[in-house]
């Protein structure tokens, strides 16, 4: 059973597409939960797990970390916010971040390449 400190099923319940904690791997809770902790604000999920096939209805190659339950999308609308994330995010061992606009992008999938921060924009 996959649990979480800051995180509630709920709020997998309300991600693009609808997901359950369920569907999330340990580790990557676990890292999420202690960036969390460090950053000292709420993360709120706008994205977590998606299936090959949602990914692949969208458009994408259906290969994302996400369809692992390796990634997370957090919403984010304010520099001063985004810096306390990110940095919480890489302290805790993400080792994969995108920067969108009005979100970051967090992942520890292993089989991708590692240290990278790339952009949406």
């Amino acid at each position: 059973m996959i649990t979480a400190k800051y995180f509630k099923e709920s709020e997998f319940k309300k991600c693009v597409p609808a997901c359950s904690l369920q569907d999330m791997k340990q580790g990557t809770m676990d890292k999420l939960d202690a960036a969390r902790e460090a950053a000292g604000i709420p993360f709120v999920l706008n994205s977590a797990y998606r299936s090959v096939e949602h990914e692949k209805k969208q458009g994408r190659a259906g290969t994302s970390s996400h369809t692992k339950g390796m990634a997370v999308d957090i919403r984010c609308n304010a520099n001063d916010n985004r810096m306390k994330m990110v940095r919480a995010l890489l302290d805790a061992g993400f080792t994969r971040i995108g920067i969108g606009k009005t979100y970051i992008h967090a992942d520890d999938d292993p089989a991708k390449f590692q240290n990278v921060m790339w952009h949406y924009y």
